[in-house]
């Protein structure tokens, strides 16, 4: 899984929280959306969970992006985002988030949060291939 949030705390909580869960989730953090951007180019990631609000570009010119690329067009992305904005939220759906959450107030939180992520995008979703089928 991408993080792509520039609150090291913010991000911090959400690896801790996975940790604490002891799954499967590799996680890499990357606190700018230009070098997501990159990252996303050279490497596979199963999810990325993209925050709205960082200095240059922001999470959504990345999901932009992520979904006029064919690599990453259909790659989960869900919005983890302290932006309560209505607008945040229906042009986020519009460009092609498959989710948007709120960030948690708590450590708890995002224990919370991981467990809800891995139940449902791990332990059900299935996902589309790397590549599309021919």
């Amino acid at each position: 899984m991408l993080v792509v949030d520039d609150d090291l705390i913010d991000a911090n909580f959400v690896i801790r929280a996975f940790s604490d869960l002891g799954g499967n989730v590799e996680i890499t953090h990357v606190t700018d959306a230009d070098v997501a951007a990159r990252r996303l180019l050279g490497e596979l990631f199963d999810y990325v969970l993209l925050d709205i609000n960082m200095p240059g570009t922001n999470g959504m010119e990345l999901l932009k992006r992520i979904r006029m690329d064919e690599k990453t067009a259909v790659l989960p992305v869900i919005m983890l985002t302290s932006s309560m904005n209505p607008t945040d939220v229906y042009t986020s759906y519009a460009c092609g988030a498959n989710a948007y959450t709120l960030k948690p107030s708590s450590v708890s939180g995002y224990r919370t949060f991981a467990e809800g992520f891995t139940r449902f995008w791990v332990d059900v979703v299935v996902q589309p291939l790397a590549q599309r089928p021919l």
